[in-house]
């Protein structure tokens, strides 16, 4: 379906047609007028021709009559009249009554005859030149009467042109000005509609005419009519793409704040939390002393008990004693901003060491393993790699409950140790999913939020990667991607 606003009027007329029309239209109107007064001027000159042809006709029969005067006068004083002039006088009426511009019908016959008379010898010349001169008269007298009627019909012509020119002259300008005022209503109108709609354009009113205004409009507006549809269709589409800018800007700064104040959030965060390692640092410096204690006391239980097992198991607690002790120095030593030297640790020995510790906590029905390959080795800080598995397991063990399994996964790939811990819990909050790990911020009920936390600051300080994502169709998992630097005789690389 062809859009109406983007279709080509098929009858569009030119906007000059508001100036010329009127110029042509006053144009018309003299022209006529001046083409009367032509034809009306042309006109009397084709009924005077005539006129001055009669009046030379009737001076040549008044001069012939003249002639005949004076020869009538010379035989009238005793003069004999000469036939050599009778002879002139007969050439003369020959020769008029052979022209034409006689009005009477009779008067080149009756010349004729005339003419005949004076060949025909007659006794008295004197008396034959009175006759004559009589019937010449006689012919004069209806040629005047025919150029009285010439010219009173040349006259009643002339009036009549007259009241036609008077007639052209008043009725032409009076119908030329009805119609330019009919034309300037006609003009004026569509304009002053015009306006109406730039007035509703200003407005920001950016509805089209309809198909049935501009089918009911007159033909000189359809053109600005349809030009002012696809100029309002462009404004629609600037109008959407000024209100999707604006959208845009607004989403772009509702996210920059978002950002920020999460920004803020996350150092009022880190505040709290320098503030909790001051004082975890001095809780550590305090708590050292005590510890060596024990530990020197399960010492020498150790090696005061017989049984294997016992033994065994003591030999784990003092183990665990000297980690808590390392890691009470670590606090003092993160205070004090002391990394941690970067050693060869077999990945497979630290996390059997680790479930083993874990199956003495965790309930029986909670299974724990491990699928990790033997000659797998990397330059790693063995503490801090120990505190992190070790959250990482104790948040799934706590995660899952009574009964359920955690994995622990770990293989190289190329120049990265990827460890990955499992489990078959319910999973992360998605509000954890979405915004991220933040410190005190837990979806477990007694937790503390700190565990991931510091799980992700030790893979930052080894310039490593954390993801966090939920198992199908349940579970949690964690990756950790550590740069693992080569530690003479590295295992094969293999999938975790």
């Amino acid at each position: 379906m062809v859009d109406p606003v983007k279709r080509i009027y098929p009858g569009r007329v030119s906007i000059r047609r508001f100036f010329w029309l009127p110029l042509g239209a006053s144009a018309v109107v003299v022209l006529v007028l001046l083409a009367g007064l032509v034809a009306m001027s042309w006109r009397g000159l084709d009924r005077l021709h005539p006129v001055q042809n009669h009046l030379v006709h009737i001076a040549r029969i008044q001069d012939l009559g003249l002639s005949m005067e004076q020869t009538l006068l010379k035989g009238l004083r005793g003069t004999r009249v000469d036939r050599t002039e009778l002879e002139r006088l007969r050439e003369e009426m020959l020769g008029i009554a052979a022209l034409e511009g006689a009005m009477h019908p009779d008067t080149n016959s009756a010349l004729g005859r005339i003419a005949q008379r004076i060949v025909q010898p007659v006794p008295d010349s004197v008396e034959l030149l009175f006759q004559m001169l009589t019937q010449v008269r006689a012919v004069l007298t209806h040629e005047r009467e025919r150029h009285e009627v010439l010219l009173s019909d040349v006259a009643e012509s002339t009036r009549m042109e007259l009241r036609l020119a008077v007639v052209l002259l008043v009725v032409l300008p009076l119908v030329g000005g009805v119609a330019l005022v009919l034309l300037q209503h006609r003009v004026q109108q569509p304009l002053k509609d015009l306006q109406d709609l730039l007035t509703r354009l200003s407005e920001r009113d950016y509805r089209l005419v309809s198909d049935e205004v501009l089918e009911g409009a007159a033909r000189l507006a359809k053109p600005a009519y349809y030009s002012y549809n696809e100029l309002v269709s462009r404004l629609q589409e600037l109008e959407a793409e000024h209100r999707d800018r604006e959208s845009t800007l607004e989403n772009r700064v509702r996210e920059a704040t978002e950002a920020l104040l999460a920004q803020s959030r996350e150092l009022s965060r880190a505040e709290r939390l320098a503030a909790v390692g001051a004082v975890s640092a001095g809780l550590a410096h305090e708590l050292r002393n005590p510890l060596a204690g024990v530990q020197l006391a399960c010492s020498k239980m150790q090696r005061a008990l017989v049984d294997g097992e016992q033994s065994a198991r003591m030999a784990l607690v003092i183990a665990e004693l000297n980690r808590i002790n390392h890691l009470l120095t670590e606090q003092v030593d993160a205070a004090r901003h002391a990394p941690e030297a970067m050693v060869k640790v077999s990945l497979g020995s630290a996390v059997d060491e680790l479930l083993a510790l874990l199956r003495y906590q965790v309930p029986p029905n909670v299974a724990l393993e491990a699928r990790i390959d033997r000659k797998l080795e990397c330059l790693l800080p063995p503490a801090g790699l120990r505190q992190t598995l070790l959250n990482l397991l104790l948040n799934a063990v706590q995660i899952i409950g009574e009964a359920g399994w955690v994995e622990v996964a770990a293989a190289r790939d190329r120049d990265q140790l990827i460890i990955r811990v499992s489990d078959d819990g319910p999973g992360f909050p998605e509000e954890m999913l979405r915004a991220g790990i933040r410190p005190f911020a837990t979806g477990r009920s007694g937790g503390t939020g700190l565990g991931l936390a510091m799980v992700r600051r030790f893979v930052r300080e080894l310039d490593g990667d954390l993801e966090i994502e939920n198992r199908s169709p349940r579970g949690a998992q964690v990756t950790l991607r550590l740069p693992c630097a080569a530690a003479g005789g590295s295992g094969e690389e293999t999938d975790a």
